[in-house]
């Protein structure tokens, strides 16, 4: 018959090898399945994600050249990574223009215009508007009226891009209209 010393040995002597089979395994074989991409999680030429859009003081109301006596808004828009530093990104852009409400928390005041989405997913449309030396996108947005000097506007400026939405806020103030 064992002694109580013996059997506790033998059971230490199991739990020991237990565990180091249980480790040898586990290190092999992992603890979680591997998670293969498929196609939709692939995106193409997408490797710079935008943290947040910001519209230039570029942003004025300048004259057709063609038709001095019609004015245009001509907007700057940047968009900016985690560094703060300017990316060209595929995305679908959206500009409103809300008159400017003073004294107030929220500025943007009655909505004037809704300009029609402009797509930038397609490289070459991209790069229609993508401006180097400017290390932004630049854009002329047609007006139906015309700002009368020293009026306030708000623009809004919306982007879509890695299903998440994007916004900023510039105040526009009609200056001496530029050609």
């Amino acid at each position: 018959m064992k002694t109580f010393r013996e059997t506790l040995s033998a059971l230490r002597q199991f739990a020991i090898e237990f565990l180091c089979l249980w480790a040898a395994v586990m290190g092999l074989a992992g603890c979680e399945t591997v998670q293969v991409p498929t196609q939709t999680d692939i995106q193409h030429g997408q490797d710079v994600a935008i943290e947040r859009i910001h519209i230039s003081a570029l942003t004025e109301f300048v004259t057709v050249s063609a038709q001095p006596d019609k004015v245009q808004l001509k907007v700057v828009l940047e968009f900016l990574d985690a560094f703060d530093l300017p990316a060209p990104v595929p995305c679908v852009l959206r500009f409103e223009l809300y008159r400017f409400h003073p004294l107030s928390s929220d500025p943007r005041g009655k909505r004037l215009i809704l300009w029609p989405e402009k797509n930038l997913t397609g490289v070459k449309k991209a790069d229609e508007h993508w401006k180097d030396l400017l290390r932004g996108y630049e854009f002329y947005l047609p007006l139906d009226f015309m700002p009368r000097q020293g009026k306030k506007y708000v623009l809004e400026a919306t982007c879509f891009a890695d299903q998440k939405r994007h916004n900023d806020l510039f105040k526009v103030e009609v200056q001496p209209i530029k050609d």
